[in-house]
């Protein structure tokens, strides 16, 4: 390497370094120099929209510098049925990430065939085979026009989307969920799980959920925990079956 080409590439990033330092004109200078135009774009968080689809949303000019505001392509990323959340991040000089929380399924519904559903009630535009949805079954909803009509249901829903927050493992094993009567939610769980049914009330479920929990490992050691019922503020009902 020549000494002359060695000093413009020390000016070079000099120049860089400065304008990456300056919190004021260093951004507009920046914009200005060829090598800070966006070389990679790189995704992450996605699970159901592909890197390339959310790329191609993105629409970022070849052109374009990394040191470029990105409101406007955030703004497109979340016209995405299933994109909660956009944001455009610089990498470096000339690098951009793009960071996205995608809308979280919590159940399916019969729409006739089984849809996956968000905590509003959304019908979701994903294939639950090809993505392998490990989902509850939401019974006696109402569906149209593309989601949950009924507000029972909506409320069961958005109870349990606060429940996979609190507690995903738990929610991994519900294979069927519904209203009930008495202003709560129904929770039939899988074979093999702790309890085989599970009432919580749709107010403050997951305080409930907690005390539903602790009860369950205290009556564990009597035997199978058949059902338990935490509708009530001052008691959680616990059937057993004993241990033979």
């Amino acid at each position: 390497m020549s000494r002359d080409l060695r000093r413009r590439l020390a000016v070079a990033g000099a120049v860089a370094a400065l304008g990456m330092a300056s919190p004021m004109w260093g951004p507009a200078f920046m914009r200005t120099l060829p090598a800070a135009r966006v070389a990679a774009i790189e995704v992450n968080g996605s699970r159901f929209v592909s890197s390339d689809a959310a790329r191609a949303l993105a629409a970022i000019s070849p052109e374009a510098s990394a040191w470029d505001e990105h409101a406007d392509v955030e703004t497109r990323l979340e016209t995405h049925p299933l994109i909660e959340e956009a944001r455009v991040r610089r990498q470096g000089l000339n690098r951009l990430a793009i960071e996205l929380r995608e809308v979280r399924p919590v159940a399916l519904v019969s729409a006739p065939t089984l849809e996956p559903v968000d905590g509003t009630g959304r019908i979701l535009p994903l294939d639950p085979a090809v993505h392998a949805l490990d989902l509850p079954i939401l019974l006696q909803a109402t569906v149209e026009a593309g989601r949950v009509a009924d507000e029972d249901s909506r409320r069961v829903l958005s109870v349990l989307a606060r429940l996979g927050r609190l507690s995903p493992d738990f929610v991994h094993q519900v294979s069927e969920v519904h209203r009930s009567r008495g202003d709560a939610i129904e929770l039939l769980l899988l074979d093999g799980s702790h309890a085989q049914r599970v009432i919580l009330p749709l107010e403050n479920a997951e305080l409930a959920f907690l005390r539903a929990e602790d009860a369950i490992g205290e009556c564990a050691a009597r035997g199978r925990v058949t059902s338990v019922d935490a509708r009530f503020r001052d008691q959680v009902v616990v059937a057993v079956r004993e241990a033979a």
